[in-house]
């Protein structure tokens, strides 16, 4: 059965396949152009035929059927599902990733945790309600290991490091700052570093964490001194530029399970789930 997504474009003026192949369900090039030659894609309430230009508030529809939403399933089973998020589109909320995940594999499939919408990466979903509880709870519990590839400004001289500090979220500015001390509504947190190669004045690293608060990688980067490459909101606007690059290069690529022998997802622990 066909159904239809719908979602507000918010950025810069573009042409409507970038736009909904960014905000959508990733479709390829002829894909989309199919669709509007069969007059599927409604943008503020009007059918289009073509390729047009979508400015910022721009209310867009596209109709398609589940069969058309191209994911890329890392692992799945009767129990968990994860996939391939691609950067610029958001993890959660009713126009978003975790929407289309529900559309396609049905309302059981929980989002388990978030990708800042320009990182890239595997996103998890349970598929029940058990295994729903059981998995918030291993990640309550930090069984769970997320390891992500960082390219960061600067030679980074340390080849292992943990970073430690205390997170506090300010709301008001969307953004977060991370402590050397303890400070009031701050949240202690640690990320594991290693040095994988180096590139003119970047440095590739593998990030490793277990829990994971808000740009806490982003942010804990930053306060180390090597802020992720493309990252307008911690990093250096003129450094981006030079390095062509305007969305964060972070990929979360492996998911590592630690879970006790008497979880009957422990199977989970011997599983190879990455990029």
């Amino acid at each position: 059965m066909t159904d239809y997504f719908k979602r507000a474009y918010k950025g810069k003026e573009q042409s409507l396949t970038k736009v909904l192949q960014s905000l959508f369900c990733d479709l390829q090039y002829n894909e989309l152009m199919k669709l509007l030659r069969k007059k599927d894609v409604f943008v503020n309430g009007k059918r289009v035929s073509s390729d047009i230009l979508i400015k910022d508030g721009d209310s867009l529809e596209l109709y398609y059927q589940p069969s058309q939403i191209s994911v890329r399933e890392i692992y799945s089973d009767d129990n968990i599902l994860v996939v391939f998020k691609n950067k610029g589109m958001i993890s959660d909320g009713d126009y978003s990733f975790e929407g289309l995940m529900k559309y396609k594999y049905g309302d059981n499939c929980e989002l388990m945790h978030r990708l800042d919408t320009n990182t890239e990466g595997l996103l998890m979903f349970s598929r029940n309600k058990k295994a729903y509880n059981e998995l918030r709870q291993a990640m309550k519990d930090e069984k769970i290991d997320k390891y992500y590839y960082a390219k960061v400004n600067g030679k980074v001289k340390d080849k292992e490091k943990i970073l430690q500090g205390y997170l506090k979220k300010d709301s008001a500015k969307g953004m977060v700052k991370v402590y050397d001390k303890p400070v009031e509504g701050a949240d202690y947190v640690e990320a594991y570093i290693k040095t994988l190669s180096y590139e003119g004045e970047t440095t590739q690293l593998e990030v490793r964490i277990s829990g994971g608060k808000t740009h806490q990688i982003r942010a804990q980067l930053a306060h180390y001194g090597h802020f992720i490459i493309g990252d307008g909101k911690y990093g250096n606007d003129e450094i981006n530029r030079r390095n062509n690059t305007k969305k964060q290069q972070l990929t979360a690529y492996k998911l590592v399970f630690k879970l006790d022998n008497s979880s009957f997802l422990s199977y989970l622990n011997n599983k190879n789930i990455e990029i």
